[in-house]
């Protein structure tokens, strides 16, 4: 995806936004790069040392690839616990990490991880499947995968997708993304974004602060924000408001494609899953590790060709080679 991105970009007559998008994009890759496992340890079968396995609901899809994805990487695994189980409360969790004493706790979901950082803080722990991990404690010895991606590549694909998108909108809640959305004014300004955002304090503040973007911007970026997306009744409401306003919507996960979402980048939960067995492997070898919470290393696009169509989007149709999913 990434390469096909670089072919396109080298085209361009303007050297100035070439040099910036090349830069930040090989930026990107390097990053990405150092933070995959060791390729020892995709292959470390034999580390020594128990795992633990702390679902948060496996009922839940994505929770679900990602314990698949987990388990496709370490051979053994020395016990699995569902928290979506009816038969399960935290006396049974607590007997089960006594009873196994496991020197690696993988957690799926910020359930899991809250509960296993309660009972078992000395732990390593590993976690993936956390929105805003940043508002959760972290403990000295707790590492993870990020359910965010990258901004500057996000904004990449956004500006490789759609040439012609150059004002995007978003909504969110100082405590849980001001960090992220500081990134992402940052990342914007070198492909030549401008962003548009609106803080709001509360999920009712979210129709107010769209009737004061959407007239300014080409498209409206749904971030992960808790408060932002509180309810389904909610989010549905902003793309009826998006839609009425003939507004694009971008999003990060699949479940915002029957919405409408024009555009989905989101992380690939499977890959993500066994990114966090590496990094579970690699402590299991007590190899030394100094980054304690990665970026995905795969991503997932949907493109929705109905709404570009229906909004008059300007379509770079080499990108199309770069989409997993096409809703036509």
């Amino acid at each position: 995806m990434i390469k096909k991105a670089l072919k396109t970009i080298t085209m361009r007559k303007d050297m100035i936004y070439h040099s910036r998008v090349f830069c930040l994009i090989l930026a990107a890759l390097i990053s990405l790069f150092l933070q995959l496992p060791h390729p020892r340890a995709l292959f470390a079968k034999t580390a020594t040392g128990k795992v633990l396995i702390l679902n948060s609901d496996m009922s839940v899809s994505n929770y679900a690839l990602a314990h698949t994805g987990f388990k496709s990487k370490v051979a053994v695994i020395n016990g699995e616990i569902d928290l979506g189980s009816k038969w399960v409360d935290e006396s049974n969790v607590k007997k089960t990490i006594n009873n196994t004493n496991p020197d690696v706790i993988y957690c799926i979901g910020s359930k899991a991880y809250l509960l296993a950082y309660e009972l078992a803080e000395n732990k390593n722990i590993v976690f993936t499947s956390i929105i805003n991990w940043r508002r959760l404690p972290m403990g000295k010895n707790a590492y993870g995968i990020s359910v965010e991606l990258l901004p500057s590549m996000q904004l990449t694909l956004y500006r490789y997708f759609f040439p012609g998108i150059n004002k995007i909108g978003i909504v969110y809640s100082k405590d849980f993304n001001k960090e992220w959305l500081d990134t992402v004014t940052k990342s914007a300004k070198d492909v030549g974004i401008t962003i548009f955002k609106k803080a709001i304090t509360k999920q009712e503040d979210v129709e107010s602060a769209l009737k004061e973007l959407l007239p300014n911007v080409d498209a409206l970026w749904l971030a992960p924000d808790p408060i932002v997306i509180s309810k389904t009744e909610s989010v549905a409401e902003m793309f009826k408001m998006c839609d009425t306003a003939g507004k694009p919507v971008l999003a990060y996960n699949e479940a915002f494609a029957d919405l409408g979402a024009t555009l989905i980048i989101s992380a690939d939960i499977t890959t993500m899953g066994g990114q966090a067995a590496g990094i579970a492997l690699d402590l299991l070898s007590e190899q030394k590790r100094d980054d304690k919470v990665q970026t995905p290393a795969g991503t997932n696009v949907i493109l929705n060709l109905k709404q570009v169509e229906k909004y008059k989007i300007k379509l770079n149709e080499e990108a199309l080679d770069s989409v997993n999913q096409i809703i036509k």
